[in-house]
């Protein structure tokens, strides 16, 4: 499991925690706090001294823990493509189809549990330093690259182009997942097999092979009716 950086020199690593953990460090709290306050109001708004204010704590001793208000944006954000990064590494088990989900189910249950990180990521990257986006960059391209790899070895077919942009299509929109599943009638659990559902159907158009049997009891497959005869 990817963990987090202390501070800008720490050595030492902790979990990458999910925004509603149970406070733990003072920096822990400095970075959920500001995590939130990103969020909600947007990188640009949230001031140092407002950020002190929040935890109650003088503005100075924020750089105990970070460089810089960009410096700690760019490590939440390298965080998430980190975590991203691990749980795309392949498995030894399994079919190359069943890789490929479970790479699916991932960053869908990635989502579910630190959505935060994906707003910031999406809406604050370009606050980041020409450095910094370039790092970020670097990481995300790794991360299409290594589900290209799962997509091709699932049996893929068809020219790079197509497939290096049903890729970055396809991760967009995991990245950017709609809000309008929240006021459905979806349970917990119907609510991710909707959404990896429409992800392998948008896959589907570059695969050899349709999704194995064993899967068909958790997606409804969606077919466009044509006039009757």
């Amino acid at each position: 499991m990817i963990s987090k950086r202390l501070s800008a020199n720490a050595v030492a690593r902790e979990r990458f925690p999910a925004p509603d953990d149970a406070p733990g460090s003072r920096l822990e709290q400095v970075r959920r706090k500001a995590l939130e306050l990103f969020a909600e109001r947007g990188f640009a708004r949230v001031g140092m001294r407002e950020l002190a204010q929040h935890l109650e704590i003088v503005a100075s001793s924020l750089y105990n823990h970070f460089e810089s208000k960009e410096h700690l944006l760019f490590e939440l954000i390298e965080e998430l493509y980190e975590e991203l990064l691990e749980s795309a590494l392949p498995t030894e088990k399994g079919s190359a189809y069943s890789h490929l989900q479970a790479l699916i189910r991932a960053h869908i249950a990635l989502h579910e549990s630190h959505g935060l990180y994906f707003l910031i990521a999406e809406r604050e990257f370009c606050c980041l330093s020409p450095q910094h986006q370039n790092q970020i960059q670097q990481m995300r391209s790794r991360y299409e690259a290594m589900v290209l790899a799962r997509l091709l070895e699932a049996g893929a077919t068809g020219p790079m182009p197509v497939l290096k942009a049903t890729v970055r299509s396809v991760i967009a929109w995991l990245n950017n997942l709609p809000t309008w599943l929240d006021q459905s009638d979806l349970s917990a659990a119907e609510k991710p097999e909707v959404i990896f559902g429409i992800v392998l159907g948008s896959m589907s158009g570059v695969l050899k092979q349709p999704a194995p049997a064993a899967d068909s009891a958790t997606i409804v497959p969606l077919r466009v009716l044509g006039p009757s005869l």
